[in-house]
């Protein structure tokens, strides 16, 4: 199996502060984008619900997906509980064929 292509919605949990939770995704983001393994990781904030967020994440392999779930700085994340997960998919590329 090849690259592993996740697309990810979250949303921010009640109490939390939107510009504090915006900072701690890119502290995120800037680490993760750091990791072996991680082709792409890309955080976008809903223009119609700024509550919410969508998670474009490329990897290496699920392997790699697994490790990034191990690392520091996202259990830091995820300790500060500052979002939920509404759902998870987990995509692979379609090569398209030349007519």
């Amino acid at each position: 199996m090849g690259e592993l292509w996740v697309s990810a919605g979250i949303e921010v949990n009640h109490g939390k502060p939107i510009n504090e939770v915006r900072k701690a995704l890119g502290a995120l983001q800037h680490l993760t984008v750091e990791e072996e393994g991680c082709i792409r990781f890309e955080v976008l904030q809903h223009n119609d619900s700024p509550e919410r967020f969508t998670l474009w994440e490329q990897w290496v392999d699920e392997a790699a997906l697994k490790a990034h779930f191990e690392a520091p700085h996202t259990l830091a994340y995820l300790e500060k509980d500052y979002t939920r997960v509404c759902y998870i998919e987990k995509l692979n590329a379609v090569a398209l064929m030349r007519l």
